[in-house]
């Protein structure tokens, strides 16, 4: 029998750790692209110093970011999975309103958290450079965006 997705299917954990694997590298990666225009928008194309506070509110950008990231890598991931599964013809699935209310939830963790983050972050007295800042917010988009696919993700390709 051959799978859609990648080859034959022999073995369904491995099908299922493969899918798995592929959603939150993909998650990932989208998140971290995500982030840097988002930086790129708000902070600008040309090399500065960003200060955690006013007048470049770097610390506080991290609940927007948080909030948006939580929520895209709860909805999206979960909502093809479960497309996924329905064209398969498998029955019994979580509801699309199920899903969107867990991503809410998972959007108001994420806001939470960078909420957080801005507190410890306005801490930080000096001004940090624009590339630094930038690698700091694609990789914290990337690795929340994973983080949260891997948890969106537990039980729906169970």
């Amino acid at each position: 029998m051959q799978s859609d997705m990648t080859g034959p299917v022999s073995n369904g954990p491995v099908l299922k750790g493969k899918i798995l694997t592929r959603q939150i590298l993909t998650s990932a990666a989208i998140n971290t692209v995500m982030s840097a225009t988002f930086f790129l928008l708000i902070f600008g194309p040309s090399p500065h110093l960003l200060h955690w506070g006013p007048p470049d509110r770097l610390a506080t950008d991290f609940m927007p970011q948080s909030a948006i990231v939580a929520l895209m890598s709860a909805l999206v991931p979960v909502l093809v999975a479960r497309r996924q599964r329905t064209a398969r013809g498998e029955i019994g699935l979580v509801r699309p309103v199920v899903i969107v209310v867990r991503a809410l939830g998972f959007a108001l963790g994420g806001l939470l958290l960078g909420a957080f983050l801005a507190y410890l972050s306005l801490g930080a007295a000096a001004p940090v450079d624009w590339i630094r800042a930038l690698a700091l917010k694609c990789s914290y988009g990337g690795l929340l965006g994973g983080i949260v696919t891997t948890l969106a993700l537990r039980g729906i390709v169970a």
